[in-house]
């Protein structure tokens, strides 16, 4: 039988502890909209009697960040596991008190762009079907 002590479940909602280590920050061009600021760290992390467990890969994204976090500091992280990584909503830390969090568009921005991409998107698989259809008749 295999020791599972140190496994760490990595899959739905995230909320862990631990100390922050590499914390690496970088800026991605976002097509001619712009740039998301990306703020990556590994989150070392130990069980209840202080055995190491696997370090956590933990992401936040947005079009900007506010906070910051540096090296060695005790944080908390609040996010979703994505694809073996955090990705995190908010990053509290406990050495500190200050929080870091992605702003990211605003919801009355979001939605109608939302809605106009789907009925584009609807408006040409419209006129793909219709002219299948008479292309077969």
């Amino acid at each position: 039988m295999s020791d599972q002590s140190n496994a760490v479940v990595r899959r739905g909602a995230a909320e862990l502890s631990g100390v922050v280590r590499n914390v690496q920050f970088r800026s991605e061009l976002r097509g001619e909209n712009g740039s998301v600021q990306v703020l990556t760290f590994q989150l070392e992390q130990h069980d209840a009697v202080g055995k190491q467990l696997q370090p956590a890969l933990v992401e936040l994204r947005g079009l900007s960040l506010e906070g910051q976090v540096a090296d060695g500091e005790q944080v908390t992280v609040a996010g979703k596991w994505r694809n073996g990584r955090v990705v995190a909503k908010e990053v509290v830390s406990q050495t500190t008190g200050a929080s870091l969090r992605a702003r990211r568009p605003p919801l009355w921005v979001a939605v109608p762009v939302a809605i106009i991409f789907a009925a584009f998107f609807a408006f040409v698989l419209y006129f793909i079907i219709r002219g299948f259809s008479s292309v077969g008749g």
